[in-house]
């Protein structure tokens, strides 16, 4: 697949007397054909013309057919480009190739060089955040932005890290445009005040950010929407600034499946009478878990480094920086890892996630249960099977008698057949739960007809502080329910509700 590269000659231009230094549109072309090239295939390519044009030119028929045969448009969008009238040209062919202007946006990518005033940017660009190469909150004493890359050399570390979104970003799109049959997503761009309603039918509450995290906020919105995934509250809506923030709040999460919640150093502002936004959307967030819905979640994201901080900042701790705003709960999952790695573990985590069509029944009265353990927790497994027959559940053990060989085939089986799979984990050691965990991740590797209705890990008798970190930050993609047991000398059957009540949602 093709992309064509719109930009301003002028922001391509070299300082005198700086030897073999590259203009930024140079620069980040190379920059971006080396992270393609890693990222594999399919692998689209760059199409930019290298010429210069005169306004007294004739549009080169050469562009009008690079434009023709590319299913992507980047804009490097300056106040250098929206000077330029044969750029807002390249823009306006490109937009004749799409029955509309939304469907144009949903092949638009804008790369931001330079902040440009709102009422010189062109109408089908406004709305997108885009890829921003500069730093609009730290002004120099001139007045003007601090840009990434200027006189030929990268200035700021973040635009390494930019680069590597934006070719992702590209990667990815390109990949969903070349599979056949596959339905265009609008990106941020296209969002009303209404959340979209995307393809995939599924509804993710995008916690609104403090100032400082904004431009992991902007890049969410444009890797969600570009999946096909609906957030709310929309983009576009604003949190009230009156009485009416908790209602707000709340009618957005009754909508969404889970909740996404960036965390950086800031707060937000304060609605009337309530707690900053940051803090209020994680406690409504927590309160819509624990009285309306079960199966609902909430992802943290808390950076070591939060980018905005500049080159200077601290490194953070995770779980302190959730715990300082609120009660963390057992069913969260906290990540740390930077964003380009927080994005693809947020979207794997939903490629895993069943849709509401794909989800297995519930466990029914007699289905079996695998109570896969090792053999120093035999006792403790042996009391779980017990508390589930009160349950009309059928539970299995796993065989510790037989040859190495028949042993595995055993289990294979087992994990092939049951209908929910449960790690008992007392006494054995860690790396065998943790290891364990992993072998589920994948219910088609253990050649099954249909997902597992769910995975547990039940963690019993003694505690100690490594089970506490594994309940605290549980495999998200690996285990559905994790249920500290560990006061209770032995599981009863009430204990064991959570577990199949999220066997009858779906979990897995």
């Amino acid at each position: 697949m093709q992309i064509f590269v719109s930009y301003a000659r002028d922001d391509d231009s070299v300082p005198p007397g700086q030897g073999e230094a590259k203009g930024f549109v140079t620069f980040l072309d190379e920059q971006l054909r080396f992270e393609l090239v890693g990222l594999g295939t399919p692998r689209p390519s760059l199409w930019r013309d290298k010429r210069r044009i005169d306004a007294a030119d004739q549009f080169d028929p050469t562009i009008a057919k690079g434009i023709s045969e590319s299913e992507l448009l980047v804009v490097v969008l300056s106040r250098n480009w929206v000077a330029r009238p044969w750029c807002l040209r390249e823009l306006e062919l490109f937009r004749q190739r799409w029955p509309s202007d939304e469907a144009a946006r949903q092949h638009i990518v804008v790369v931001s060089k330079n902040q440009v005033p709102e009422d010189r940017v062109p109408e089908l660009l406004r709305g997108q955040e885009g890829f921003r190469f500069f730093d609009l909150d730290r002004e120099n004493e001139a007045g003007q932005e601090e840009e990434f890359f200027a006189r030929g050399r990268v200035l700021d570390p973040r635009y390494e890290a930019r680069v590597t979104e934006l070719a992702r970003y590209l990667w990815r799109t390109a990949g969903r445009l070349d599979t056949p049959g596959a339905e265009p997503q609008l990106p941020a761009a296209a969002i009303s005040t209404s959340p979209h309603r995307a393809a995939k039918g599924r509804t993710i509450f995008l916690a609104k950010p403090a100032a400082d995290v904004r431009l992991a906020y902007d890049r969410l919105v444009k890797e969600l929407t570009g999946a096909g995934y609906s957030i709310v509250p929309a983009p576009t809506a604003d949190i009230p600034y009156d009485g009416s923030a908790v209602a707000f709040v709340d009618a957005a999460l009754a909508e969404a499946e889970l909740s996404v919640h960036l965390l950086g150093d800031k707060r937000g502002f304060a609605p009337e009478d309530t707690a900053p936004i940051v803090t209020l959307q994680l406690a409504r967030a927590a309160e819509h878990r624990a009285l309306r819905d079960t199966a609902f979640r909430r992802i943290l994201w808390a950076p070591r480094f939060v980018a905005e901080a500049g080159d200077g900042a601290a490194e953070r701790d995770p779980l302190a920086v959730a715990a300082k705003l609120g009660q963390p709960l057992d069913s969260d999952t906290i990540v740390g890892d930077n964003l380009s790695a927080f994005v693809e573990f947020l979207l794997q985590h939903l490629d895993r996630t069943a849709s509401p069509a794909e989800l297995p029944e519930a466990i029914a009265a007699g289905a079996s249960i695998y109570i896969y353990h090792r053999p120093e927790d035999d006792a403790y497994a042996i009391d779980l099977a017990v508390a589930l027959r009160e349950r009309k559940l059928r539970a299995v053990l796993p065989a510790f008698e037989g040859s190495p060989a028949d042993l595995d085939a055993f289990h294979r089986e087992t994990l092939r057949d049951c209908a929910a799979v449960v790690l008992c984990w007392a006494n054995a050691p860690e790396v065998w739960a943790r290891a364990t965990c992993r072998e589920l991740r994948s219910w088609e590797k253990l050649g099954r007809a249909a997902r597992f209705s769910v995975r547990g890990l039940i963690a019993g008798p003694p505690p100690n502080g490594r089970k506490s970190v594994l309940l605290k930050l549980p495999p998200e993609d690996e285990i559905d329910v994790v249920l500290d047991l560990t006061a209770l000398d032995a599981p009863s059957p009430e204990a064991l509700d959570p577990l199949l009540r999220a066997a009858s949602s779906g979990s897995d």
